[in-house]
């Protein structure tokens, strides 16, 4: 990310250079090596060669350089004024811009989205057996995400004796070691209650890990079963399992 330095009494605009770090060195000097080897070597291991993966280094290796577009940013008051290289936006495999969309994520939940009440984390894993389809299938991410968002909203109503009662979760979806040791997980902040028509918060009662477990396995399943990923008998072998996984 781009820094300041102090001067005066005021901060002064201090661009990055991202052709100096090592990381962009190693990405810009074998990408096309790793492209043209990746079938024979990674392929049966690690899925195909997705052609996002090429846009997104590609967007990577013009992001911050002013060659490729910037903004003019001036001060009303003082008159003083920089260029601002435009940046690729990029998730994870940005080391910069993915710092600031942590960031302001996360001033945006806190502004605009979570209110002034009690919040739990929840963490929602699955075991790996069925880590492969979302390798392979990256849109079963988002249905894992309405899984998780069923046993949370089933839950919290059923905490309450109140019809109306509106739950509220933030649900981020994680991919930690991807191709190594791929591990989609969800994590989410989630009311400790729900919302009532009135506008009142009411707190849940303590709940059975248990129960929650089993509830979030039964969508996971019943979910990868309609995308025909896995099938009876894969289920009832998993339901014999002595730990879930899940």
């Amino acid at each position: 990310m781009a820094q300041s330095s102090i001067k005066n009494g005021f901060h002064i605009y201090q661009p990055r250079n991202p052709k100096a770090s090592a990381y962009y060195k190693c990405v810009e000097s074998h990408f096309e090596e790793l492209e043209q080897a990746w079938d024979d070597m990674y392929k049966s291991r690690y899925g195909y060669w997705r052609t996002y993966v090429m846009t997104v280094i590609y967007k990577y290796l013009d992001c911050g350089d002013l060659h490729f577009g910037f903004a003019r940013v001036r001060c009303e008051d003082c008159g003083h004024e920089y260029l601002l290289a435009f940046s690729c936006k990029r998730r994870h495999f940005c080391p910069s811009c993915h710092q600031k969309r942590v960031v302001e994520y996360g001033e945006w939940l806190l502004t605009n989205v979570l209110k002034d009440v009690p919040y739990k984390q929840w963490v929602f894993s699955i075991p790996k057996r069925l880590r492969i389809y979302f390798l392979y299938d990256r849109k079963l991410l988002a249905k894992l995400s309405i899984c998780a968002w069923n046993v949370i909203t089933a839950y919290l109503k059923s905490t309450v004796l109140y019809d109306d009662a509106v739950p509220g979760a933030s649900i981020a979806v994680q991919t930690y070691g991807d191709f190594l040791n791929f591990n989609p997980h969800l994590h989410a902040i989630v009311l400790d209650g729900s919302f009532l028509e009135d506008g009142s918060f009411q707190t849940a009662s303590v709940f059975m890990l248990e129960d929650l477990e089993e509830a979030f396995q039964y969508e996971v399943l019943k979910m990868l079963k309609k995308e025909g990923k896995i099938n009876d008998t894969i289920i009832e072998n998993m339901l014999s399992w002595h730990h879930s996984g899940f």
